[in-house]
């Protein structure tokens, strides 16, 4: 059965982290296959022009959701992808651009004289 996606607004992103967040990347062990949920995202509709590689997966304290971090085609946005360990599911997916998350604005690009 697939999974509809659901984009999670930054407060529900934010709600999924406990202090402190975990980078589980090497050892993480797997609650389910994310790759459908990922497969069926409109890249188009979310501005992406690809998805690439798993850079790393964060957990929460409480070990409740795993967040899975993937680079994209967009300069410095990463899709994040958060697993309900618990119920064993995709609770959705944020997209993290983090010039705007960190006031970058462009001003770390120099003009060529």
């Amino acid at each position: 059965m697939m999974q509809t996606s659901r984009l999670l607004s930054a407060e529900e992103f934010e709600a999924c982290f406990a202090q402190p967040m975990r980078n589980v990347t090497e050892n993480a062990e797997p609650v389910l296959d994310i790759w459908p949920y990922v497969d069926s995202l409109d890249l188009n509709a979310l501005g992406l022009p690809s998805l690439n590689d798993v850079h790393y997966v964060y957990r929460d304290a409480h070990e409740r959701f795993d967040q899975v971090l993937i680079s994209t085609g967009r300069f410095n946005t990463l899709l994040i992808i958060v697993v309900d360990r618990h119920l064993r599911t995709v609770l959705g997916h944020h997209l993290l651009d983090l010039n705007e998350a960190y006031g970058r604005h462009g001003d770390h690009l120099k003009p060529v004289p």
